[in-house]
């Protein structure tokens, strides 16, 4: 098990550079679109298509960066309901249903991405393939579909209740 957390930290680590260095990208371009479109009258050409994949690229990135620290929007209507002692196999059984969820995302994803290659679908402007980036989107959510099964037997083996600031003094 922690080889797989120290695999998944890595791979959190890539991600989140992966997230920050398309966002840094997202803003020089905009920046050069603007300056272009409104001082020199010439936009740069595809710039809103690049804008749009790098903005799939950086929600993405986060979204397994989001999952791995668990701050997705919850509503903790049942949480004083539920007794201390049961937290871990609450949080585990969330986990489970959170990764069944992002396991079948990740499927349909996958399955519209080769629809979107076959059929030859890009970009208008510049002609990118859709499909590559559906790719990008599933493989995104079948790592954090692993990291919520991670997680999940991180609640349902570990003795003493597993909190947030407990994996993040780990990493």
């Amino acid at each position: 098990m922690n080889l797989t957390f120290s695999i998944l930290k890595q791979l959190r680590q890539i991600l989140g550079v992966i997230a920050s260095l398309t966002l840094f990208c997202m803003l020089v371009l905009t920046v050069i679109d603007v300056v272009g479109r409104y001082f020199f009258n010439s936009p740069f050409p595809g710039g809103v298509e690049l804008v749009e994949i790098m903005l799939a690229i950086v929600v993405f990135s986060a979204f397994s960066l989001i999952t791995w620290s668990e701050e997705h929007i919850c509503v903790d209507l049942l949480d004083d309901w539920f007794p201390v002692s049961l937290t871990n196999l609450r949080q585990a059984f969330i986990n489970l249903c959170s990764a069944f969820a992002l396991g079948l995302i990740a499927w349909k994803v996958w399955g519209l991405g080769e629809r979107s290659l076959s059929y030859g679908e890009t970009t208008d402007v510049l002609e990118i393939p859709i499909g590559y980036v559906m790719y990008f989107v599933s493989f995104i959510g079948w790592i954090s579909m692993v990291i919520a099964l991670a997680l999940a037997f991180q609640y349902l083996f570990s003795k003493a209740p597993v909190s947030n600031s407990t994996q993040e003094s780990d990493s």
